[in-house]
């Protein structure tokens, strides 16, 4: 367990945030259950633990959802949309909410397995070494904390190409690796790496719903096309449906006319793939969040323009990958 996010906390009001609910319902849902907050010092301000979190946020919301499609991935073979930034985000705080994630790095890069608080330099198993069956997938698996957990990457995963060409099946073996301990989790989540490779290619296999994170530039823009067509390819091919998509604009930037551009290219051309009027904006906090290796929930201000794209997202995923169960 990362025990820096142990000791920080979360405080009541981004409970509610989370929970699209009233500061006032969370207080009164905290008091009537005998949650004790943390003990910390200098602290002007009530936090409570991961755990505790998790618990309130699941009974007021988490525990209505019944998942329909738990696995997803964020995706995009242009680099620099900043995928690996809002996965981090959606993985982290569905964890908070209650549910079980299972997060995987599916980047050699590693940025992501990085922003768990995860030494990429440390010889630990990953993906290549599931697929190739010299490690049970159980054993690839790392808790960061309650709700989630990951399957980290580093440089060996550059070798799983070569390895997957060979193999029979090979645009399913993520699928076939992962399928014992899928079951466990209400989501399983990947980052992927930004380029057209045998490895995404058995993510978007697998993936019930992808997320296509898109820079709200022009260069973005025309790549977003050539994916789109590539995908209708690759399942025409496989003989398959493609998975839902969510298209997602991000680093927004209000007064910048290429965004605005951007923005209203999407609406135009790919509206039935993106949430109405939503774009994630620009944030030093998305920046803040990466560096420091700390979700938003845990430092964020309530007014944050990140935490409130990140938590509008969040609910549109649940909206689009669930059902609620019928409370009669």
């Amino acid at each position: 367990m990362d025990n820096m996010l142990r000791e920080t906390g979360i405080r009541q009001k981004m409970m509610a945030i989370l929970a699209n609910t009233t500061s006032t319902t969370i207080s009164r849902y905290v008091n009537s259950n005998d949650f004790s907050p943390m003990n910390l010092p200098n602290q002007r301000r009530m936090r409570y633990s991961i755990e505790d979190t998790r618990s309130v946020i699941k009974d007021i919301l988490t525990k209505n959802y019944h998942v329909l499609k738990k696995v997803m991935a964020f995706y995009n073979f242009k680099g620099g949309t900043g995928k690996t930034s809002v996965c981090y985000q959606i993985s982290t705080h569905l964890a908070l909410m209650g549910f079980k994630v299972l997060v995987i790095d599916a980047d050699p890069q590693a940025h992501l397995s990085t922003s768990l608080g995860i030494d990429s330099e440390d010889n630990f198993p990953t993906l290549f070494d599931v697929i190739r069956n010299t490690v049970d997938v159980e054993d690839a698996i790392i808790n960061i904390y309650p709700g989630l957990d990951c399957i980290p990457s580093n440089l060996s995963l550059t070798r799983l190409e070569t390895f997957l060409n060979e193999m029979p099946k090979r645009e399913e073996r993520i699928q076939i690796s992962l399928s014992k301990c899928e079951m466990k989790y209400d989501f399983v989540i990947f980052d992927t790496n930004p380029t057209i490779s045998h490895l995404n290619r058995n993510i978007i296999t697998y993936t019930d719903l992808l997320n296509i994170v898109c820079e709200t530039q022009p260069y973005s823009l025309n790549g977003l096309k050539i994916l789109l067509e590539d995908n209708a390819n690759f399942y025409s091919k496989m003989q398959m449906d493609p998975p839902q998509y969510i298209i997602i604009p991000n680093k927004y930037e209000d007064r910048v006319s290429s965004s605005a551009e951007a923005m209203t290219a999407l609406r135009h051309y790919y509206s039935e793939f993106t949430k109405p009027d939503f774009a994630i904006r620009k944030s030093e906090d998305i920046n803040t969040s990466a560096k420091t290796n700390k979700p938003l929930a845990f430092f964020a201000k309530s007014n944050s323009n990140a935490l409130e794209d990140i938590r509008e997202l969040i609910h549109y995923i649940l909206l689009n990958s669930s059902s609620t169960v019928d409370k009669k």
